[in-house]
């Protein structure tokens, strides 16, 4: 099993897919803490910037969690989908490697990936917007760190859900279909709960979704979060992880590569 996790990392560091997909979140996240930068103090007023360098970063690290979900549709398909496509996974398969140590070695590199794409984001944005906003009152390092902590749960929740939708479907064109219809269906459910300030269960559930995760994750970083509506995105996210994997578990295991 370690043998498949190591080699899984080295097509991580040799591939060219994995590279460019860094170097767009990187070049994003320049551009956006840019704007933020050099956006005018009127904006604060009008409730268009936050007000704080702690509230401002943690927007920055919500908005890079949100460009990242789009990344790991095209690096759960180059990965994984890839891998049933052109025959690939039979090859670990052929030498004795058990399907059970194919999906944690897949859940290990989306691991890494997530970390590395989420680090690479904030730790630019972050540098480049504090050139134009030294730290100053509102900024609680714990605080920023548990945001971003959440920003990465939802992102493993959602990357390992986009494993299982690869194992089932197991050809590219019909896993991108359903990943971006996913992804669509998640933004715009908890937009559409937003325009309308629907109050009560159905905002409830809709701020739970996995594209609630910024609004969670900026509250976090702001200090204002309430324990119980993080708490419960917590276990949320973790059961999405645990079902997903199972489901693709039990895929993997009852259908023929």
């Amino acid at each position: 099993m370690f043998k498949m996790i190591s080699a899984e990392f080295y097509k991580l560091r040799k591939s060219r897919s994995f590279w460019v997909m860094l170097g767009v979140i990187i070049g994003m996240a320049a551009f956006v803490s840019v704007v933020f930068g050099i956006a005018p103090a009127e904006m604060v007023e009008m409730g268009l910037r936050p007000e704080t360098t702690g509230e401002m970063l943690g927007v920055i690290a919500g908005l890079m969690s949100t460009i990242i979900i789009f990344m790991l549709v095209g690096f759960t398909t180059s990965f994984i989908s890839s891998d049933f496509e052109t025959g690939t996974i039979r090859n670990p398969l052929a030498v004795g490697a058990k399907r059970i140590h194919y999906l944690i070695a897949k859940i290990a590199m989306i691991l890494m990936a997530c970390a590395v794409f989420l680090v690479a984001g904030i730790s630019v944005a972050g540098l480049i917007y504090l050139a134009f906003e030294p730290f100053g009152a509102g900024f609680n390092v714990g605080n920023f760190v548990m945001g971003v902590g959440i920003s990465y749960l939802s992102l493993v929740a959602q990357a390992t859900l986009f494993m299982a939708i690869a194992v089932m479907t197991r050809k590219i064109g019909t896993a991108l279909g359903i990943m971006l219809g996913y992804i669509v269906f998640d933004l715009l459910a908890g937009t559409f709960v937003g325009m309308l300030e629907v109050e009560g269960v159905v905002a409830r559930l809709a701020s739970l979704l996995p594209s609630g995760a910024e609004g969670i994750s900026n509250a976090v970083s702001a200090g204002m979060a309430n324990t119980g509506d993080v708490m419960l995105f917590v276990v949320m996210m973790a059961g999405l992880m645990i079902a997903a994997t199972l489901l693709a578990v039990k895929n993997l295991g009852t259908k023929d590569v």
